[in-house]
């Protein structure tokens, strides 16, 4: 089954952005959750996972430098890779957000942004999901195809369909970035 994003934890320290952001994803239909700070935030994916309930995306918001984040944006991706996060910050310098991010699972906002702007991340992010998810099954699939094309059952005589080598696809960091001017 394809992955869809339903379930956001939104993570911050400021309470303002954090609340705003919830707001307006909760408008769009999605299940929300909001942590104030890393340990806040560990707890509470730990915990959503061993219910049964766990989150499809993470919402890290850096409005200042914070190492700590960084160290639980490496935790998330070492525990928690089926977890997709978006970065919002409104530092100057992008270097290390994409230092650390996963280009295939993971996406970039620069703050400020509008609900569209993070609504457009989250459907971007979405969409680069469901294409590798769909390029995965396919060539789950033709590996299953080739595999019976080469073991007939016994007394029947099948022309062996030709071996498919898996697609590989060269995937380029696209951190969807927002200009304000």
């Amino acid at each position: 089954m394809l992955q869809q994003i339903k379930h956001i934890l939104v993570v911050d320290e400021e309470a303002e952005l954090r609340c705003s952001i919830i707001r307006h994803l909760r408008r769009n239909g999605f299940v929300m959750d909001s942590a104030f700070g890393d340990e806040d935030a560990r707890r509470k994916i730990t915990t959503s996972r061993k219910i049964g309930l766990p989150y499809d995306l993470v919402i890290r918001i850096f409005l200042g430098h914070h190492p700590s984040g960084i160290d639980f944006i490496g935790w998330v991706h070492r525990y928690h890779p089926e977890i997709s996060i978006v970065i919002i910050s409104g530092l100057g310098n992008t270097d290390w957000i994409a230092s650390i991010l996963n280009p295939k699972t993971d996406a970039y906002a620069q703050n400020p942004l509008t609900p569209e702007e993070l609504m457009a991340a989250i459907n971007c992010l979405e969409d680069r999901l469901l294409k590798s998810q769909g390029t995965e099954a396919s060539d789950k699939l033709n590996l299953e195809i080739n595999e019976k094309s080469h073991n007939p059952p016994l007394g029947e005589k099948r022309e062996a369909i030709p071996e498919r080598t898996p697609r590989i696809r060269r995937v380029e960091s696209d951190i969807t970035t927002s200009s304000h001017g």
